[in-house]
């Protein structure tokens, strides 16, 4: 094989097939350079005498991706954008007037729901540390907390 930019060249037909391959629906620029370091991995690395250089590039590029999936996959499992963001409440002049509106959002809500909100958000516990705390999975508290949050939200546009 003669320089990489040539491989290349002649494998990006192979790096589009392999990112339909794996379903990927978003983020294309970020696979296919995922895929493209592979290859240029896969090109560094090949001996001759292990067999032919296709399918040896493939399984390379593939596993690339697959591996930035499971990546990004764990990412969102420790991290919910959503979830995490505070809920941001009407801020009145005084805070007296504040807390009489938070008072009376949490009031409608059940103790241990209430509970679940004041361990995760005022006293920093994580969800492992929570599910050990409920006797629940991590998931279950997960969903539990944003049906909470989205409860919240709505009250708050209703007021």
């Amino acid at each position: 094989m003669n320089n990489f930019e040539e491989v290349l060249e002649g494998f990006e037909p192979m790096i589009t097939a392999a990112i339909r391959k794996c379903r990927i629906y978003k983020n294309h620029d970020h696979y296919r350079q995922t895929a493209r370091i592979a290859l240029w991995k896969a090109w560094k690395n090949y001996d001759q005498e292990q067999g032919d250089f296709e399918p040896y590039a493939y399984t390379c590029i593939k596993g690339s991706i697959l591996d930035e999936l499971k990546k990004e996959s764990r990412y969102e499992e420790r991290y919910y954008p959503e979830q995490d963001d505070l809920i941001e409440f009407y801020t009145p002049t005084s805070e007296i007037e504040n807390t009489d509106i938070f008072e009376q959002f949490l009031s409608n809500l059940k103790k241990e729901d209430k509970q679940l909100l004041i361990d995760y958000y005022l006293e920093g516990y994580t969800f492992k540390e929570l599910a050990k705390k409920y006797n629940q999975s991590a998931d279950a508290l997960r969903k539990r907390k944003k049906r909470l949050l989205d409860k919240l939200r709505k009250d708050l546009m209703e007021y």
